[in-house]
Parts: C-alpha cells; structure tokens; sequence
C-alpha cells in the first residue's frame, strides 16, 4: 500500500478487531518505532491496553501481536527512528534545546500579544503570560 500523501516513511494504520481476534503487524525495515492509541475496546500487545491510552513501543524492527478483548478499534503508527536527537518541550518538538527555546519564546511573545489586546482563553493564561515553567531542565537551558 502507497499513500497518496507526500509524508515521511511511516504507516498509520487503522485496525479494527472482534472480541477475541488476534493480528500481527511486520513494520518495514527499519521501522524501529511504534505506538498504538485504543480508540474503542481493550487490546493486549501482551500489556492490556484500554480506549484512550496510547503505549509506545521499545525500539526494534520486531513483529508486535496483538488481541482484542472485545470488538476493539485502534491506530497503529510506525516509522524509521529520527535522523537527529530532539528536544521535547511540553507541547513542542524541535531538532536543538536552542531552538525549543527560541520556539518557546515565541510562543510567550504571541501570547502576551494576544492578552494585551484583550483575547482570553485558558492556552494564553497557561502559555501566554509568565516564562514557561514547563520546559528545559535547568542544565539544558
């Protein structure tokens, strides 16, 4: 299967089980990264995974078998591991610690500018006012 879609070389997938089915998936060579997200029912990957959760892999090209513990419906996403380390900050990914806090800077900045001209919402009170208390460690700033 080949999407339609230019994106990078990744499968998400759409799986739907009956109560009891088992399946396997067989990521891509080097597919070494994978997550699933239960959107209905229960799925065992052996660990039970309920509706709402996502349960991200450990690394490897490994086939993954899963059951469902009743009609279960859920997402499956693989890919090749990123090329470059990243820097998670808590609501943003970026390629260096410098550009997450350039990035979070930003983000202050837009946000104060929107409170100052009267817009309100809990992401500018949460993001938009004060430093971010939710980013780098210390040592990595």
């Amino acid at each position: 299967m080949k999407s339609p879609i230019a994106a990078p070389p990744m499968s998400y997938l759409v799986v739907s089980l009956k109560a009891g089915e088992r399946w396997s998936y067989e990521p891509p060579k080097g597919h070494e990264v994978a997550w699933v997200a239960v959107h209905e029912g229960v799925v065992r990957t052996p660990t039970a995974v309920p509706s709402g959760e996502l349960a991200i892999f450990q690394p490897s090209e490994a086939s993954i078998d899963f059951l469902a513990e009743g009609d279960t419906v859920f997402v499956l996403g693989s890919a090749p591991p990123h090329r470059h380390d990243l820097a998670l900050g808590s609501y943003s990914v970026h390629t260096s610690a410098k550009a997450l806090r350039q990035g979070e800077e930003e983000i202050r900045r837009i946000g104060a500018r929107l409170l100052a001209g009267g817009k309100r919402s809990y992401a500018l009170r949460e993001y938009g006012g004060a430093p971010a208390s939710r980013s780098l460690p210390p040592a990595d700033r």
